[in-house]
C-alpha cells in the first residue's frame, strides 16, 4: 500500500562507452513497502562472466525474500554477493563495486562497496553522497589532492575494499536513515558517469526536468559530447521522489514521542541541572565557609592571626552569600577580634605599651563576645605588658640609685631587671639589664677598691700611728722607770742623811710609779722602805720637838718640807703623764681591732661577691636548658 500511495519514478541509462561490452549492471524492485535500487561496475576483464549482473541479481534476490532496512541485513546481502563472485565455478577471478538504496518510501538508506557511487539532491544542492574507497579518496581527505583532480587521478581505481576481494577484509559502508522529502532524486552511477561528469553537471542536469528519464539523457549526452576518445563502461539510474508516504493513521511515533518529550526533558533537565549545580554551589561555598572556620580556629590555636582574619573574611564573604546572617556575624566578630589582637600586638612589638593595653583590653572585651576565643593569649600579652613596665620601673629606679650612688641598690635592681626579661625572653632587654648590671658591679667594685684602699691606707697610717706611740710609749716607759729610779735614789739619799720626812714622798712617788709600770715587787720594797720612813719620821719629829727651840733647824725643816712638796706635785704629774701612755696603748690596741674588722669587711665582701657570681652563672644556666 506504501507504493501505490508514494510516488517513485525511475530511470536508467547504461552504455558500453567506448568498450566492445557493457559490464555495468543497473536493477531494481520495487514492492509495496519497500523498494531497493542496485547498481554494479565489473571490475575484472572477464567476457564469459558479468560480475556486475551476479552482485545485482544476488542482491535483488535476496531483497526480494527479506525486504528490510536492517543494517545487518543489507550487509548480509553484500556479503552473499561477495561470496558469489569467490565461489564461481569456473575459477574466474570475478571483482565489482556496487551502491545500492533502499527505501520504505518515507525514508533512505544507502550502501557502497568500491567506487560506485550515490547521491541525493534536494534543492539542486547535493545533501547526502557516498564514499570511495580508493587511494584516490584518502589523499583527497588528506588534502593531498584537491576534489575536482581526483576524477582523473591515476589512483582513482585503486581501491582497498571491493566485492571478489581475495586478500584482506571487504569494507561495507553504511549510511543512517535519510528522511526523504518531496522533490528529492536518488543517484546510482558507476565510473563512466563520475569520471566524465562533475558535481556541477549533476546538478546542471537535474535543472528544468520533468522525468528521471531526461535527466539521465541529458548526463549521457554531456558525455558524448565530450568526444573523448576512451569512455568506459557508465550506468545512470535515477529515480524522482515525487511524493513520500504519508501514513493516514500514523501513531505516535517513537520520533514524534521524542519531539515532545525531548524538549521537556531538557527543559526539565535544564531546571534539574540548574537546581543541582546552584545545590552543588552552595554545598560547596558552604562547605569552604566551614573549611575557612576551621582553618582560621587553628590558625588562632597557634596564635596566627594575619591568616586567621583573612580566613575569617572570606567565610563571612561566603556566609552573606549564603544568608547565613549567624555565621556571618560570628566571621565578622571573629575577624574584628583577630585584626584587633594584630594591632595590639603591632603597637606591643613597637614598645608602645600603653596603646597596646588599651587595645588588648578591648581584644579581651570583643573575645567575650566570641566564646574567648583568644583570651588566653591576650591575658598572656596583658601579663607581659606587666612585666615590661615592672621592668622598665625597674631600670628607672635603677638608674636613679646608680646617678645617687647606690651602686649595690642599682645591681641588685639591674639584677632583678634582668631576670624578668629573661622570663620575656626579650634578649635585647636583658642585653640591656645586665650590661647595666656589669656597670654597676663594676662602678660598686670600684668603689669598694676605693674604700678598701682608704681603709687599708688608714690602717696603715694607724699602723705607723701606732708604732710612733709605742716608740713613745717605750720612751716613756723608760724615762718612767729612770725617773722612779731617780725618785728612789733621792728617797735613799733623803733617808741616808735622816730626812725622812722628805723621803717619803719621793718613796711613794717611786712606789705609784713601780705599780703603773707593773713592778709590783719594787713597790712592795718601797712599801716598806715608806713605813720605815714614817716610823723614823716619828722618831725624827719627836726628837725635833725636843729640840724645838732650835729655830734654825725648824726653818730649815720647814723649807725641805716644801721642796719635799714641790717633788711631790712634780711626781703627781708624772702620773698623769703615765696615765696618757696608758690611754696611747688602749688607742694601739683599738687600732689593732680595726685593722681586724677591716679584714674581716673584705673577706666577707669577697665571699658576698663570689656567692652572686655563682648565682648568676646558675641561673645563666637555667636558662639555657
Amino acid at each position: 500500500m506504501r507504493r501505490e500511495n508514494a510516488g517513485f519514478r525511475t530511470a536508467f541509462v547504461s552504455e558500453e562507452g567506448t568498450k566492445l561490452l557493457n559490464r555495468d549492471y543497473f536493477a531494481y524492485v520495487e514492492m509495496d513497502d519497500y523498494a531497493c535500487y542496485v547498481a554494479a561496475d565489473s571490475l575484472d576483464d572477464e567476457k564469459d562472466e558479468n560480475s556486475a549482473r551476479i552482485v545485482v541479481e544476488c542482491i535483488l534476490r535476496e531483497f526480494t525474500e527479506h525486504p528490510v532496512m536492517h543494517v545487518l541485513s543489507l550487509k548480509k546481502m553484500i556479503r552473499k554477493a561477495h561470496r558469489e563472485l569467490l565461489g564461481n565455478r569456473q575459477g574466474l577471478r570475478l571483482r565489482a563495486s556496487v551502491s545500492m538504496v533502499v527505501t520504505n518510501y518515507v525514508k533512505c538508506r544507502y550502501l557502497t562497496v568500491g567506487n560506485s557511487r550515490f547521491a541525493l539532491l534536494r534543492n539542486d544542492r547535493i545533501l547526502y553522497e557516498s564514499k570511495d574507497q580508493s587511494l584516490t579518496e584518502n589523499l583527497v581527505e588528506r588534502e593531498t589532492i584537491p576534489r575536482d583532480k581526483a576524477a582523473l587521478h591515476e589512483e582513482r581505481n585503486n581501491l582497498y575494499s571491493y566485492l571478489g576481494q581475495v586478500n584482506g577484509r571487504m569494507q561495507i559502508q553504511v549510511s543512517r536513515k535519510r528522511k526523504l522529502a518531496n522533490g528529492d532524486i536518488l543517484l546510482l552511477y558507476t565510473r563512466g558517469i563520475w569520471e566524465n561528469c562533475d558535481y556541477v553537471d549533476l546538478k546542471d542536469a537535474a535543472k528544468e526536468v520533468s522525468t528521471p528519464q531526461e535527466m539521465a539523457d541529458n548526463l549521457e549526452e554531456l558525455i558524448l559530447c565530450g568526444q573523448k576518445e576512451e569512455i568506459d563502461n557508465y550506468t545512470l539510474a535515477v529515480t524522482f521522489v515525487d511524493k513520500v508516504y504519508l501514513n493516514p493513521k500514523k501513531r505516535w511515533t517513537l520520533k514524534k514521542v521524542l519531539t515532545v518529550v525531548i524538549p521537556v526533558m531538557i527543559v526539565l533537565l535544564i531546571l534539574g541541572i540548574t537546581l543541582f549545580v546552584r545545590f552543588r554551589i552552595r554545598s560547596g561555598q558552604k562547605r569552604d565557609m566551614l573549611q575557612h572556620m576551621d582553618n582560621a580556629a587553628q590558625y588562632t590555636t597557634y596564635d596566627n592571626y594575619a591568616p586567621a582574619a583573612e580566613e575569617y573574611k572570606q567565610a563571612g564573604e561566603l556566609a552573606k552569600k549564603l544568608k547565613d546572617k549567624e555565621r556571618q556575624e560570628e566571621a565578622e566578630n571573629r575577624r574584628l577580634l583577630a585584626e584587633q589582637i594584630l594591632l595590639a600586638d603591632q603597637a606591643m612589638e613597637d614598645g608602645d605599651y600603653n596603646k597596646a593595653l588599651e587595645l588588648y583590653e578591648k581584644a579581651l572585651e570583643l573575645s567575650g563576645h566570641c566564646g574567648g576565643s583568644g583570651s588566653e593569649h591576650i591575658r598572656e600579652q596583658l601579663d607581659k605588658i606587666g612585666k615590661y613596665q615592672e621592668l622598665y620601673e625597674l631600670l628607672e629606679s635603677a638608674e636613679n640609685k646608680e646617678t645617687y650612688g647606690d651602686y649595690a641598690g642599682a645591681a641588685e635592681l639591674y639584677k632583678k631587671a634582668k631576670g624578668i626579661a629573661s622570663g620575656l625572653y626579650d634578649q635585647d632587654a636583658r642585653k640591656e639589664a645586665l650590661d647595666k648590671q656589669r656597670a654597676a658591679e663594676e662602678a660598686l667594685e670600684k668603689l669598694r677598691q676605693e674604700q678598701m684602699a682608704e681603709l687599708e691606707e688608714k690602717i696603715r697610717k694607724s699602723i705607723e700611728d701606732e708604732k710612733v706611740a709605742q716608740e713613745l710609749a717605750d720612751q716613756e716607759l723608760m724615762n718612767d722607770k729612770k725617773n722612779a729610779l731617780e725618785l728612789e735614789s733621792k728617797g735613799n739619799e733623803l733617808m741616808n742623811q735622816e730626812d725622812y720626812v722628805s723621803a717619803i714622798p719621793y718613796f711613794e712617788t717611786a712606789m705609784s710609779m713601780y705599780e703603773n709600770l707593773g713592778m709590783e715587787e719594787r713597790a712592795a720594797v718601797l712599801a716598806e722602805q715608806i713605813e720605815a720612813c714614817k716610823k723614823l719620821a716619828e722618831e725624827a719629829k719627836r726628837k725635833a720637838a725636843e729640840e724645838a727651840e732650835k729655830q734654825s733647824e725648824a726653818d730649815k725643816a720647814a723649807e725641805d718640807a716644801k721642796a719635799a712638796a714641790d717633788e711631790a706635785r712634780q711626781a703627781m704629774q708624772d702620773m698623769k703623764d703615765a696615765e696618757k701612755d696608758k690611754a696611747l696603748e688602749e688607742a694601739k690596741k683599738a687600732a689593732e681591732e680595726a685593722k681586724k674588722a677591716a679584714e674581716e669587711a673584705k673577706k666577707a665582701a669577697e665571699k658576698n661577691k663570689e656567692e652572686e657570681d655563682k648565682k648568676e652563672e646558675e641561673t645563666e644556666k637555667e636558662k639555657v636548658e
